[in-house]
């Protein structure tokens, strides 16, 4: 096998194993990936799709719950996200309260607001939709979606149920793969070049645009170690002038 097939088999490996990819309607015991506080898997309220769903009845006593979802597949792709809910009240109780939908790519140390719905009705089945666009969610970070909700008055049951998470996966530059062989992509520590001799000279920087290194002088071997893990653009200056750019993960 030559080099330009053996790096396309590299290509095409990584970018078709890790990602994010949810089919949760709870009708399970074990439900992997997802922790709940306060929401519990029930089927005495109907839920949206099948017997179950997860349950949290609101009231004076019972103000907070949630539900995470947690992942380290990302591949750094855009994230679809959706959900469906609704609201059930006994005899004359009144529903008022909010839900939050945040996520959070370091563990769950900082997230951030997606939306916030307000409850302020009885709801039948609602679906929740969204998209966290290519590079929200870098590779292999450390990922939580979390959707919880705050009483504010009444009492009331919330019923949260089929979890769908998909992510599409991120392409390597075609003229990099044919003009300068890099690989592999993602990258751990370090990155091989093709034909390295006819590179001048080599910038990598993040999704901001802020340099995050330089390699004045390429060589057949870069150490990428020192970066951490996330999307960045790698910029290949030919001894011709030629310049060309393209995505770089690094896992």
């Amino acid at each position: 096998m030559n080099k330009k097939l053996l790096f396309a088999g590299l290509i095409a490996s990584v970018f078709s194993s890790a990602q994010i990819n949810v089919n949760q309607g709870f009708e399970n015991t074990a439900y992997p990936g997802f922790t709940n506080v306060s929401f519990f898997r029930s089927s005495v309220i109907s839920p949206c799709v099948g017997s179950y769903g997860l349950t949290r009845n609101f009231w004076s006593g019972g103000m907070v719950g949630s539900t995470t979802y947690a992942s380290t597949a990302s591949n750094g792709g855009k994230l679809d996200i959706s959900f469906r809910y609704k609201t059930h009240v006994y005899n004359s109780a009144t529903v008022n309260g909010t839900l939050k939908i945040e996520y959070s790519i370091d563990g769950g140390n900082n997230f951030q607001t997606i939306q916030t719905i307000n409850l302020t009705s009885v709801l039948s089945c609602t679906t929740y939709s969204t998209s966290l666009p290519s590079g929200s969610v870098p590779s292999g970070s450390d990922f939580r979606f979390r959707v919880s909700g705050q009483w504010m008055s009444g009492e009331y049951d919330v019923i949260l149920d089929d979890f769908q998470m998909s992510q599409g996966t991120l392409s390597v530059s075609e003229d990099v793969k044919r003009e300068f062989g890099i690989f592999p992509n993602p990258v751990k520590d370090i990155l091989y070049l093709e034909d390295a001799e006819k590179i001048k000279s080599i910038v990598i920087s993040d999704y901001s645009g802020r340099i995050v290194k330089t390699i004045p002088t390429a060589s057949e071997k870069v150490a990428l170690s020192d970066l951490s893990k996330g999307i960045y653009f790698i910029t290949i200056e030919k001894i011709d002038g030629i310049k060309k750019q393209a995505k770089l993960i690094k896992d």
